[in-house]
């Protein structure tokens, strides 16, 4: 059990008391009755704050949540979201796959897609989140082929997004198979090191 030292509001005595112990007790020194109280808020004390301090602080706390709502507001107007955009159709010109781009903040597959529509040509580069999503893109999608596509309305950069950006593939029969029979061998393997580590300890 721990124990808390405390003063004697009389005598001003040291006086020792468990630390989970309340109440009222008789001082060793000087034989006066003392209260002592378990710590908390003191709500009188706090009625006695002055009102200007208690708007000051109410102030504080609504300007910085309307500062977070503000950044968020601008982290959705600089991250556009394509569904809103005009749905229109246009012909592929030219399609490639330009591999890994990698930064500090920010990594995708590239696809740089050239493609006619109702302004002219226009070039837009396709951010896939995986190589195979990528090349698959790639792969399906042919010179001369008409795609959907949404334009970004915002002048002064009239670009586009083949509607529904890069969607990953589904897994093949043979990557399912593939992925399974790796899975097998692993526990086979983790099998044969148990039997042999029991063999061992034997």
């Amino acid at each position: 059990m721990f124990v808390v030292e405390i003063q004697c509001p009389h005598c001003e005595g040291v006086i020792e008391l468990p630390d989970d112990t309340y109440g009222e007790f008789e001082c060793p020194h000087c034989s006066e009755i003392f209260e002592w109280e378990k710590p908390g808020y003191d709500f009188e004390e706090m009625e006695k704050v002055p009102l200007r301090l208690k708007a000051g602080a109410i102030g504080f706390c609504v300007v910085i949540f309307f500062m977070i709502v503000a950044i968020g507001a601008i982290g959705e107007i600089s991250n556009p979201n394509p569904d809103t955009w005009r749905l229109t159709q246009g012909e592929i010109i030219r399609v490639e796959y330009e591999g890994w781009i990698g930064g500090e903040a920010y990594q995708y597959y590239s696809v740089e897609l050239e493609v006619e529509y109702d302004v002219g040509v226009r070039v837009s580069t396709l951010e896939c989140s995986s190589e195979r999503g990528a090349k698959a893109f790639v792969e399906n999608h042919q010179v001369g082929d008409t795609i959907d596509i949404r334009v970004n309305p915002n002048p002064p950069y009239p670009h586009f997004t083949p509607d529904g950006g890069c969607p990953n593939p589904p897994l093949s029969t043979s990557e399912i198979v593939g992925g399974f029979v790796c899975f097998g061998l692993i526990l086979a393997i983790i099998g044969i090191e148990t039997i042999r580590d029991k063999i061992r300890n034997r």
